[in-house]
Order: C-alpha cells, then sequence, then structure tokens
C-alpha cells in the first residue's frame, strides 16, 4: 500500500496559528468549507431481540506493548457482563483472531484513501485553514447537544488550555482545537522502546483511517488494539478526544461487512503505557492488569451501547456508562457507574436511536 498525503499549501509555526485562532471572532459560526454534499445513509437500528454474536480481532503493532491473550479474554468475559448489567442484552465474543495492524491497514480501499487523505491535519504542517476547518467541524458536532448545552460546558471546562466564559459553543470550539492541538505535539516529541518516535512516519495514529476501515474488507465486528490513536483531523472531532489531545480511545463506525452495519475500535495504549501525559490525563501513575480488564471492559461496553443501540453521549450524567471518560480517568469514570440509575430510555441519549451512524453510501 502506498500512502500518499496530500501536501498542505501554508505551512506555519503552530504558534502562530494558535494566537490567530485564538483572535477569531466568536461572535460568528466558524467558516464553513463550501463543497457540494456526499450523498450518505444510515445504518439501521439493528434487531438484538436474541443473542448478539460478535467477531473479534486483536490487532497489534509490535512496537508497543501488548495485552496477553488471558488478559484479551478476560475483557471480553467482563465486557459480556457489563452489556448484560448495562443494557439488558446477551452478547457472545467468538474467539479472538490475531492480526498484524499492517494486514489490517492494507484493507484499506484506495478510493478512500484518496477520499479522506485531505481531512488529516498534519501537526507539523498545521494551516490557518486547518485550524479553520477544525473549529468548524468540532462547532457542527455540538449542534447535537443544543439543548444540553450547559453539561457540555461543564464536562470540557476544567479540561481547556484555554478559558471559556459562558455557554458558547463558538468559544468553546475554538478552545477545544487550541488544546487538542497543543496537547497533540507531546506525542511527536516521545519515543517508544524502540528509540522511534511513538508517531512516526507510519499512518497508524491516523483516527481517519480507523474511521475508514469498514469500507475496505474486514469482516470483523470488534477490533481491540496495542496502537495509540491519537491525531487531529477536519471532521468528526469530538469534544472528548479534543481535550485529550487528539486520543480518540475507541469508535464506533460503519463497516459493509460487519453483522450490525458497524464496527467498534477500542485501544488499550493508554492503560498498558506510563508516559508523563498519560499519567497526567488517567490520575494514575500505572494499572494492574485487574484494572485494565475492569477499564478497557467499561470502554467497550460503551462503544458497544453505540453499535447495538445507538446512544448518545449523556454529558454530565457521571451514572452513565455511555458519557464519555473525562480526559483518560477511568478509575474515577468506572467507581461513579451505577446501572440502576442510568436505565436505557431514562434520558433522550439513553434512548435507542438516539444517534445516526452515517456512511457514503458510494464508496
Amino acid at each position: 500500500m502506498n500512502w500518499k498525503w496530500s501536501s498542505l499549501k501554508f505551512i506555519q509555526p503552530l504558534s502562530l496559528l494558535l494566537i490567530l485562532s485564538a483572535n477569531l471572532s466568536c461572535s460568528q459560526e466558524p467558516e464553513q468549507v463550501s463543497e457540494t454534499t456526499p450523498a450518505t445513509s444510515s445504518i439501521a437500528l439493528p434487531d438484538v431481540s436474541g443473542e448478539v454474536r460478535l467477531r473479534v480481532a486483536n490487532v497489534t503493532n509490535p512496537r508497543f506493548p501488548q495485552l496477553s491473550d488471558e488478559q484479551l479474554q478476560a475483557i471480553l468475559d467482563k465486557t459480556s457482563d457489563m452489556v448484560k448489567q448495562h443494557f439488558g442484552l446477551t452478547v457472545v465474543f467468538e474467539k479472538p483472531k490475531a492480526v498484524s495492524i499492517q494486514k489490517l491497514f492494507e484493507t484499506l480501499p484506495e478510493k478512500v484513501i484518496q477520499q479522506q487523505q485531505d481531512k488529516i491535519v498534519k501537526i507539523k504542517e498545521v494551516s490557518e485553514a486547518d485550524i479553520i476547518s477544525m473549529q468548524a467541524g468540532i462547532y457542527d458536532q455540538l449542534g447535537g447537544y443544543r439543548d444540553d448545552k450547559q453539561a457540555v460546558m461543564d464536562y470540557a471546562r476544567p479540561y481547556l488550555l484555554s478559558p471559556v466564559e459562558g455557554d458558547d459553543f463558538k468559544q468553546l470550539s475554538v478552545a477545544l482545537v487550541d488544546t487538542l492541538l497543543k496537547r497533540l505535539e507531546y506525542w511527536h516529541s516521545q519515543k517508544a522502546e524502540d528509540g522511534r518516535p511513538i508517531i512516526d512516519d507510519m499512518p497508524y495514529n491516523e483516527w481517519v483511517w480507523w474511521d475508514s476501515l469498514g469500507y475496505g474488507d474486514m469482516s470483523y465486528d470488534i477490533v481491540i488494539t496495542n496502537q495509540l490513536v491519537a491525531s487531529a483531523e477536519i471532521y468528526d472531532m469530538s469534544v472528548h478526544s479534543s481535550i485529550r489531545g487528539g486520543i480518540t480511545a475507541g469508535t464506533t463506525t460503519f463497516s459493509k461487512q460487519a453483522r450490525y452495519g458497524s464496527y467498534v475500535y477500542i485501544m488499550v495504549y493508554p492503560m498498558l503505557n506510563d508516559s508523563k501525559m498519560l499519567v497526567e490525563l488517567r490520575e494514575d501513575e500505572s494499572y494492574t492488569s485487574e484494572q485494565v480488564t475492569s477499564y478497557a471492559a467499561a470502554l467497550l461496553t460503551h462503544e458497544i451501547g453505540h453499535q447495538l443501540l445507538h446512544l448518545g453521549h449523556p454529558f454530565g450524567n457521571s451514572k452513565c456508562i455511555m458519557s464519555p471518560t473525562p480526559l483518560l480517568k477511568y478509575r474515577e469514570w468506572l467507581e461513579g457507574l451505577d446501572a440502576g440509575e442510568c436505565p436505557l430510555n431514562s434520558e433522550p441519549a439513553m434512548t435507542p436511536g438516539f444517534v445516526s451512524i452515517d456512511y457514503r453510501a458510494d464508496w
């Protein structure tokens, strides 16, 4: 597979661009790029009235610490219990298959690569246009939570590197981009145990490609990986990933070969590594094997809530497993969950079908 990155016209120092973004008028909506709206379709809400069987891949990058087979099975077993507890569903995981990350990424269709590569923001080549597009992408995502604005603001505000007053989503989108880019720089300066940069010239850290794998020849419903997914892009940027510096611990997205229309990935890199940034985001020095099992199972349960029930994010309700983890504070998040206090249909975001999982029908 030949990875062809599109060149960016504007190359300026990141510090200058952050100053420019901070000075953009917050009384105006972020500029939208004028283009033809692509043809999209939505995944139907799955029928999960009976037993749900999910195919699993353990996708590994040999550069980073990995789960043992025993840990992986323990995570799946605990996830089955948590899915039953929080959603009342019976989920059975088929025996995991070991897949190299290189082989997985080779399934990406060339057409999709060509269509998606310009959605990636290269951290060392950030342009003013990129900044504006990122702000517009976040603002678009925030639009789905206009009826719960204060809860979103309260969730994000403690972790922003640029202060935001009031409940203005335009100001929040600017601050989230600023926070994402500043924290993301860390991973480009750090090295793995092999002496190479954690984020190197390979594409495996880019969320855009994980979001696109379902268009290729991938026959898994669940992917668990030890790869760090930390990046910047101009679409579908979430609040919780932005405050972490572009770290997307899990995603549920379209997959044409998935049994229920979408596939899930979760990454366990933040649980298996103890770099300075991770310790800061977790507020824990390290995790025991039992903690890794519990936190990974909770994260996978969260994503399965998106996958099988199309649930949303009930920001501000710490009892809900569908409320995103603050930063990477898995211990605090898990300890606060209470399935009895956040049942299905208890609020809009916990209602099946709340979110729409869309895809490009022409891909």
